[in-house]
Order: C-alpha cells, then sequence, then structure tokens
C-alpha cells in the first residue's frame, strides 16, 4: 500500500465524502471545479493509498438490540504490541482498536447483539485467550451523539 500525501482536492473530496458517503461523482465534480474522471481517479487512488474508505455506517444509539462498550485493556506485550493489537482488531466483535496514552494500552470498541452475556463471554473467554491481557476495564455505551460505527463481522447474522 503506497502512503501519499494529501493535498487540498483530496481532503476537500474526503471531507465531501465524509458527509454524504452517496454523492454522485458529477455532484463532486460540480462542486469541486474538477472533471469526473479526476475525482474517480483521486477516489482510486486515495483507496489504494489505504487513506479513505467508503462504507455504510450505523448509529448504534438507533438499534437497541445492540450493546456497544469500550474496553480499556492493559497488555504485557512484552515489545509485540502491534501483534496484539491486530490480533483484537480481528476478533468478530470488534469495530476498531487504537493504542493510547494513559493507563490503558490499548482501547477497543466492541458492539455485540446478544446483551450483556455475549459481552460477558467476549470479556472473560475470548479476549483474554487473544494475548497477555492483564486488566480490562469496560465502559458500556448509555448514549451518544454523532457516533456512527462500522458493523463488526461478528454481526452478520444480525
Amino acid at each position: 500500500m503506497k502512503k501519499k500525501n494529501l493535498d487540498c482536492l483530496d481532503k476537500k473530496l474526503i471531507r465531501i465524502l465524509s458527509k454524504d458517503g452517496q454523492i454522485s461523482m458529477g455532484d463532486m465534480a460540480m462542486r469541486l471545479s474538477v472533471t469526473m474522471p479526476t475525482v474517480r481517479s483521486r477516489i482510486k487512488n486515495l483507496i489504494e493509498a489505504g487513506m479513505l474508505k467508503i462504507a455504510g455506517l450505523i448509529n448504534p444509539d438507533n438499534h437497541p438490540e445492540l450493546l456497544t462498550a469500550l474496553v480499556g485493556l492493559s497488555i504485557q506485550s512484552d515489545g509485540k504490541l502491534n501483534e496484539e493489537v491486530e490480533k483484537l482488531a480481528n476478533l468478530d466483535q470488534v469495530s476498531w482498536v487504537a493504542v493510547v496514552t494513559g493507563r490503558y494500552d490499548v482501547f477497543a470498541e466492541v458492539l455485540v447483539s446478544g446483551g450483556m452475556a455475549e459481552l460477558n463471554n467476549l470479556l472473560t473467554h475470548i479476549i483474554p485467550k487473544v494475548g497477555r491481557v492483564i486488566r480490562t476495564e469496560t465502559f458500556i455505551v448509555m448514549k451518544s451523539k454523532n457516533k456512527w460505527s462500522c458493523m463488526p463481522k461478528g454481526l452478520e447474522n444480525w
């Protein structure tokens, strides 16, 4: 994956798509005062560089059957934190994982459709098998604003 520097046009394109991922190429071209082939090419290059992904997102607040939680994890990684993060990111119920500063090494957002029982299973049986998790702290999201989430692969049957 080739990284690229974003220019002003790339940034404008990303902002437009962030607000409306279904906008037509023609509308984008008109708003940006460029041609449709330019828009197509820019989008293709951004996707290939791993700098843009166009996806459908859900608002978990509008789906009461889904439980969203943030999980702080302390991990004894022995210099292999990136590998542990990759394992966590590949878990079925995980939307995203981030290495953070503070009292935890990692934060993960999880979405489950099986309520507290599924969250408990994830925290007590699945996550501990991923690596050397020393401690976790879970924050259940009671309500959020402007929070759109990718659907984790574990919710395919939802």
